[in-house]
């Protein structure tokens, strides 16, 4: 779908009035299946976007930008993080990152990760292990699988890794691939709170997962802000942050160590 864009940075309008945007926004809610027990609800997210910060949101392209990866360890490193972000809350998920992101010290070593994992006390140290062992074997193999495919699609790329990559579902795939490409990637990390965002459960509203992407993604092409910098505007918010540096320092410069 077509959108007038708004411009999210510079604060400049085009749309005069929040009715002309709320009309254009209102066609979400009339193409859900009206047959369906429980329907998205876009009131929360659409303010979130009308609401938000254009000088703030500058600030945070210039920031991802810095920390975008630029190498293949640099890459395989944010997946890393990914792994460790599932079912904990992000201070575990840092503890867990730093114990593992000089990967070069346990690849090929399942006991000296386990070691790692288990002493981060990040938790579910026997399914990590298991899922970043393989993880790691297949990137080493061909870390360019790992890359967006000319004429491949942001859904396409994501789903295909979805399918090869034991673990992590929809949302952390999506997260990896968010960290990966901060300004480009043209996809959302649905978690918990962002099926929560759109009055939905995630496990129970898995379904909509594609529908709600698609609208975070509208949305944030026509305000003329990356999709995962509008989310990190969302989550930090959420957490009382008011930049990504709280939790993402860990992939700044002089955090990082190569072989």
């Amino acid at each position: 779908m077509e959108f007038e864009q708004l411009d999210f940075l510079s604060g400049y309008s085009k749309v005069p009035q929040l009715k002309a945007i709320q009309a254009q926004l209102d066609f979400w809610v009339s193409t859900v299946d009206s047959r369906t027990a429980k329907l998205p609800t876009y009131t929360k997210v659409n303010a979130f976007f009308s609401k938000a910060n254009y000088k703030t949101s500058k600030q945070y392209i210039d920031y991802w930008r810095q920390v975008t990866p630029e190498n293949d360890s640099e890459i395989f490193q944010r997946w890393l993080f990914a792994f460790m972000s599932v079912h904990t809350s992000w201070k575990s998920n840092i503890a867990g990152y730093l114990a593992i992101k000089d990967w070069w010290k346990w690849l090929n070593c399942r006991d000296n990760l386990l070691t790692l994992i288990d002493n981060s006390r990040v938790g579910m140290q026997n399914n990590r292990v298991k899922y970043i062992s393989e993880f790691a074997q297949r990137f080493w193999e061909n870390p360019c699988c790992y890359k967006k495919q000319e004429g491949e699609s942001w859904t396409e790329f994501r789903n295909r890794l979805k399918h090869t990559t034991l673990g992590l579902g929809p949302a952390k795939t999506s997260f990896a691939l968010e960290m990966c490409y901060p300004i480009t990637a043209k996809l959302c990390c649905l978690d918990t709170h962002m099926f929560q965002a759109y009055g939905l459960e995630q496990t129970k509203d898995a379904k909509y997962y594609e529908k709600l992407e698609e609208h975070w993604v509208d949305m944030s092409n026509m305000w003329n802000v990356p999709p995962y910098i509008a989310r990190c505007l969302y989550w930090d918010t959420k957490q009382g942050y008011m930049d990504s540096r709280y939790w993402s320092h860990v992939f700044e410069k002089q955090q990082q160590q190569q072989p």
